[in-house]
């Protein structure tokens, strides 16, 4: 159905109808608010209205909607109420970063804290002023810190512990070496291993492929040291045995006598010369 054009009645000089004409928006003509009209001779396309009492409705510059797209465009929206969006999207926000609240309740982002789906990085420091818990790995770039001046590995163990604990040293191309308490054995070893640390909690038993070298000042022990292998001084001696050997017939340059040995043979020296001197 084509549109209708409303009429409007022609009046004399005197109030009197002489007769009717249609309505021409190039006269101005308007169908006032209080009569059902908008009171406006033209409506700029997907600009909405507001009210004004009875007076002419306001054809609104900065509020717009497109029926193609269902699109509702204004520059600010102020909801006094609550909202439910099944989306939204906001143009100065970027892709992974993290949206925070700014100044007055903004919106908006920064690229030093970042989601990508699947890692959150932070560019600059964190603060984390209750406890920490990770499930996977700490993969650090940079120098750990700790203000505590004790650290404790295999926290909450409880009942019989199986878990070797201590540090493992990954060295590229060779042997991995670690520092660890065997618990097994009951007792802390330096050893190179194939470790690298990434056993369970209650299968982390670190597998020893040999000892590694430890060189320190002094020790200072309380019960016995055994040694498997040789014991080297800086002047270059090497002792491989502590000889009880009562004779003194080996004659090795790389073994210390017992005082036992040393007083054996010097009996039995003394003895022969006695005897020799009748």
């Amino acid at each position: 159905m084509a549109d209708k054009i409303p009429l409007k009645g022609l009046f004399d000089a005197g109030g009197n109808v002489t007769g009717l004409a249609e309505y021409r928006s190039a006269d101005g003509d308007t169908l006032g608010v209080i009569h059902g009209g908008t009171g406006l001779a033209t409506i700029t396309a997907n600009k909405l209205l507001t009210g004004n009492g009875t007076s002419a409705m306001s054809v609104e510059a900065n509020l717009t909607f497109d029926g193609s797209s269902n699109t509702l465009t204004t520059p600010n929206v102020s909801i006094t109420t609550a909202a439910t969006l099944a989306s939204a999207k906001v143009s100065d926000l970027t892709d992974n970063r993290v949206v925070l609240a700014g100044t007055a309740g903004e919106l908006e982002d920064s690229g030093n804290l970042t989601f990508d789906g699947t890692t959150l990085a932070v560019t600059g420091n964190a603060t984390v002023s209750g406890n920490l818990t990770v499930t996977g790995t700490v993969d650090s770039r940079t120098q750990i810190t700790s203000f505590d001046p004790v650290m404790i590995l295999n926290a909450g163990a409880s009942g019989t512990v199986t878990d070797d604990a201590g540090l493992v040293f990954e060295r590229g191309s060779a042997a991995n070496v670690a520092i660890y308490w065997d618990e097994s054995e009951d007792y802390f070893e330096f050893a190179t291993t194939t470790d690298i640390g990434t056993d369970a909690i209650g299968s982390s038993a670190i597998d020893s492929t040999g000892q590694a070298a430890i060189k320190v000042g002094n020790i200072t022990s309380t019960g016995n040291i055994q040694l498997t292998g040789t014991l080297q001084f800086d002047s270059g001696q090497t002792v491989n045995e502590i000889s009880d050997d009562t004779s003194l017939t080996d004659g090795a340059a790389t073994a210390l006598v017992t005082e036992n040995a040393i007083k054996s043979h010097v009996s039995a020296q003394a003895s022969a010369f006695a005897i020799a001197l009748g």
